[in-house]
């Protein structure tokens, strides 16, 4: 069983308040139940996240899928955190063998990972159309951070600002594979997020989140990794500007030509006088050599990238 035959040890390595312990009458022995009976029930854990993150996977816009389940020890740890925390305002609130599993809403998690910050409303979509959510989803984000190019359905989501810059989209689904209903979270982010969260979690939480030396590092760290957001949206839109160009004068070179054709066509059945003739192919000329202009007051138009996306052929080389 390891650490958690050790009370003691396990305190001290999880910095657990041993007087909150006793103060709220907490049993040790009621948690190594719930340990046991999770150790049972990881088997049937890890099929379930395998199954959702393979119907996740087949989401062409979505980039990465990840999944874990839940460390026993962090469990206990969480169960004891909440537990002490519950108890503050609600005497009565306990976590047990009985009650865990819905309580404790992250024992599967899933990471949805993507390039492009529109993609999230399409993954949001993919999401509702398998699963019944078990509480309304919320999205973590900075002030300033939300824009009309990820397509939000406001009523549908609670916002949250977080202090440490964290942003994610955050599911909590229900999956019942056989009776037994199981819930898991399910995180959507970018990669450039999803990069800042991981390191975040490895050099602050749960330890160090009052450092405030990590926390002004990591906070800049957190613009840094937003900005890259926004710069890999300001590529898209310059590619798919250089796309739509590139398309236009395909289009008007095939139109010169044929116009070039009728004319001589018509000039050699003699339906064109020289003059006329030469007029037009002058006009044909001068298209060809005005150069297409491009409108750079859509380039950062909110909606263009998505549409364009969802209803276009592109070149092979553009994947």
């Amino acid at each position: 069983m390891g650490l958690i035959e050790n009370q003691k040890h396990f305190f001290e390595k999880y910095k657990i308040d041993e007087q909150d312990f006793e103060k709220y009458c907490l049993d040790w022995s009621k948690y190594i139940e719930i340990y046991n009976e999770y150790i049972s029930e990881i088997p049937n854990l890890e099929t379930v996240a395998t199954f959702i993150s393979e119907i996740l996977r087949k989401n062409p816009e979505i980039h990465t899928v990840k999944s874990r389940i839940k460390y026993p020890d962090h469990l206990i740890e969480k169960i004891i955190r909440k537990t002490i925390k519950g108890k503050k305002t609600d005497s009565a609130y306990e976590i047990n063998v009985s009650n865990y599993k819905t309580e404790i809403t992250d024992l599967i998690g899933i990471r949805a990972l993507h390039l492009y910050k529109y993609q999230a409303a399409d993954i949001d979509k993919t999401i509702r159309q398998n699963w019944n959510l078990h509480e309304k989803a919320t999205i973590y984000h900075r002030l300033g951070d939300m824009t009309n190019e990820q397509h939000i359905e406001e009523e549908k989501f609670q916002f949250l600002v977080h202090d440490a810059g964290y942003r994610s989209w955050h599911y909590v689904i229900k999956s019942q594979m056989t009776k037994v209903n199981y819930l898991a979270e399910i995180q959507v982010r970018t990669i450039f997020e999803e990069g800042w969260s991981e390191i975040d979690h490895q050099l602050r939480y749960p330890y160090d989140l009052d450092n405030e030396i990590l926390n002004e590092q990591l906070l800049i760290l957190n613009r840094l990794s937003g900005g890259a957001d926004e710069l890999v949206n300001s590529i898209l839109h310059t590619k798919m500007t250089i796309y739509q160009q590139n398309e236009e004068k395909e289009y008007r070179d095939e139109r010169i030509q044929e116009l070039l054709d009728e004319i001589s066509s018509l000039s050699e059945e003699g339906k064109l006088t020289e003059s006329d003739q030469k007029s037009l192919e002058e006009k044909v000329k001068q298209l060809e050599v005005k150069k297409i202009k491009v409108n750079y007051s859509n380039l950062f138009n909110n909606r263009s990238v998505e549409y364009h996306f969802k209803r276009r052929i592109f070149p092979s080389d553009f994947s």
